[in-house]
């Protein structure tokens, strides 16, 4: 596979470009901003002021804000159509990780990283319409996580179903299985630790867990993204396990 080149990011950022400061994303804003209270307490001018703010954050309050900002987004897409658009480009760069951690497709029917990114970022377009009018907590991350799960399952059908025609196997006469075939065992982290959630186990602690062991992200990365010290974060990932085992042993 030759070296990942980002030439769909570069084209879509183009795109958003010349969208961004339209008549049209001035509107999208003002029906946002009538919708809700946290994207119209920005003070921006336009969709593209609010995708620019939110790539500005760095420090953990500034970042608590976008993640807000972004949920708000998420939730009230409907209200214009260019909206969903502005939660892509504000996720582009997450996006880019998540190709990133899968190797750009390496192991799938993609020869090149270029095809496997279109697909992440077709894949990330798919969720944000399916998720219209939700209210998710940790939008961002789940968002993430769907787009990388959706790929993931797609890599493990495609390297399967390649070992078993090595094998001489025809895929259609295999039974399938009682569980669902595209059932990951990130899949089964996530379940679990939303079922925690419903016990006792914190929702921070829950979120740690969540972007270390299912979206992963390193420790250093979480502690940027939470504002906590590194070993802040990994005790309180080594607590959610502690829990997490416990729920489960029961």
């Amino acid at each position: 596979m030759s070296p990942p080149t980002l030439r769909p990011i570069d084209q879509l950022a183009a795109d958003w470009h010349a969208r961004s400061r339209s008549p049209d994303s001035r509107e999208a804003l003002a029906r946002l901003a009538r919708a809700e209270a946290v994207v119209s307490s920005l003070g921006a001018n336009d969709l593209g002021d609010v995708v620019a703010s939110l790539g500005r954050s760095r420090q953990a309050d500034s970042r608590c804000s976008a993640a807000k900002v972004l949920q708000a987004m998420i939730r009230s897409q409907g209200v214009h159509p260019l909206i969903p658009r502005a939660i892509l480009q504000a996720v582009m760069p997450g996006l880019v990780v998540a190709a990133k951690r899968l190797s750009w497709g390496s192991g799938g029917d993609w020869q090149e990283p270029g095809p496997f990114l279109s697909d992440v970022v077709t894949t990330a377009w798919e969720v944000i319409v399916e998720w219209a009018g939700q209210d998710r907590d940790y939008a961002v991350l789940d968002l993430l996580s769907a787009v990388r799960c959706r790929l993931r399952r797609q890599l493990l059908r495609q390297r399967s179903a390649r070992q078993r025609l090595a094998l001489g196997v025809d895929p259609d006469r295999l039974r399938r299985p009682q569980w669902a075939p595209d059932t990951t065992d990130l899949d089964e982290l996530a379940r679990a630790v939303n079922r925690a959630v419903q016990h006792d186990l914190d929702s921070f602690d829950a979120a740690v867990l969540y972007g270390n062991r299912v979206l992963g992200l390193t420790i250093a990365e979480l502690a940027r993204l939470t504002g906590r010290s590194p070993r802040h974060v990994v005790g309180r990932r080594d607590e959610a396990v502690r829990k997490l085992v416990a729920e489960t042993c029961v």
